[in-house]
């Protein structure tokens, strides 16, 4: 099948739940190393700002991991970690707000308060320049729990501050700016382009995977529309920005209350990487995913990578492959008769052998 392959560059995203990027590359360096031990291996692991973001980082940044307590989507206080490489912080919204990791799912009550608390203590280590990667939030509180974090105050119309949540952005009647505004540079990725409220906003398109019922999903977004009308007030209006409806609206607050900048997801990790630097010396490109879907298609990582690999030899693998017609070769590593929980629990496994299979046909 092909020919005179002496450079892979292996650049996946995570295969969720069974197996990071980084775990992918290693394989993949392994198992050539076996049969080819003179073919070269270019390891450059991938995401597109959803969960496995913060380890794609370190692994290409050789960050600084920092660990300390924060405040989780339930208003308790758990361990959580950011990076930090030189004075660049990334944090990933799920390791403090993540939905996995919430154990009490109800998006009418939950808090980004602890990525507001990131935030600062990155800040206060000296970051000038902050990712904000958004994917996998149990959250719906437009990142005003980010903001009370970073001392806006929230006040009913009882003079009385709270910390909203989504079921009482309605109660705003007044916010406060703290006297020092966060100055430092955010940059928001995001992998949705959802607008903050209306059907294709946060709540009726996310809500109910985050434990929302009809009745809520409903509310939380009469809640989102109303904290829209007080941001038009200052001129910002989200009912047509593409992604301020990602992470619960965590897009829109970052925006309105940091003057962040949205960015795409995997266009960041490909600058991050620098994978355009890599892609000419390779001969074939080894990309994968969990699932490939019609959803692939729109800004993840497999066909935004293949997009630039136009005139490269381009090999997919994932978990499961529900397209049935695709411009490159898609290998499904998963076994048939085996169930989801199964296969999650034999990803390393199965695609090491599929892999190794592969391998022995190309050269």
């Amino acid at each position: 099948m092909l020919t005179k392959i002496k450079t892979i560059l292996v650049a996946p995203d995570k295969f969720k739940g069974g197996l990071t990027a980084a775990q992918f590359c290693e394989i993949v360096e392994r198992e050539t190393a076996k049969i080819y031990p003179d073919m070269k291996v270019i390891k450059c692991p991938l995401a597109d700002g959803g969960e496995g973001s913060l380890d794609c980082f370190v692994k290409n940044t050789n960050a600084e991991i920092i660990s300390g307590v924060f405040t989780n989507a339930n208003f308790e206080r758990v361990k959580a970690s950011y990076a930090l490489a030189d004075k660049t912080a990334f944090i990933e919204c799920s390791q403090t707000v993540g939905l996995v990791n919430t154990k009490y799912k109800n998006p009418a009550k939950t808090t980004t308060f602890g990525v507001g608390e990131q935030i600062a203590d990155a800040i206060n280590r000296g970051a000038n320049k902050i990712y904000l990667a958004l994917g996998g939030s149990a959250t719906n509180d437009a990142g005003c729990g980010m903001a009370a974090a970073l001392g806006f105050t929230f006040v009913d119309t009882n003079e009385n501050s709270f910390i909203p949540t989504g079921d009482t952005l309605c109660k705003i009647a007044k916010i406060i700016p703290p006297e020092k505004k966060v100055s430092t540079e955010v940059v928001v990725l995001c992998d949705v382009d959802n607008v903050l409220f209306g059907k294709s906003g946060a709540a009726y398109v996310y809500a109910k995977q985050k434990g929302a019922t009809n009745e809520q999903i409903k509310l939380l977004d009469q809640n989102l529309k109303y904290f829209n009308n007080i941001t038009k007030a200052d001129n910002f209006d989200f009912s047509k920005i593409k992604g301020s409806g990602a992470a619960g609206g965590l897009g829109a607050g970052a925006i309105y209350f940091l003057n962040a900048k949205l960015q795409s997801g995997i266009e960041t990790f490909f600058e991050i990487s620098n994978i355009y630097s890599k892609i000419p010396n390779a001969d074939l490109i080894i990309s994968g995913e969990g699932k490939i879907d019609k959803q692939s298609k729109h800004g993840k990582v497999v066909f935004e990578l293949f997009k630039k690999c136009r005139n490269k030899k381009f090999v997919a693998f994932c978990g499961k492959n529900e397209l049935k017609h695709a411009p490159f070769e898609i290998i499904a590593i998963n076994n048939e008769n085996e169930s989801l929980e199964h296969s999650i629990m034999h990803t390393a496994q199965n695609f090491a052998e599929k892999f190794a299979l592969f391998l022995k046909r190309i050269n």
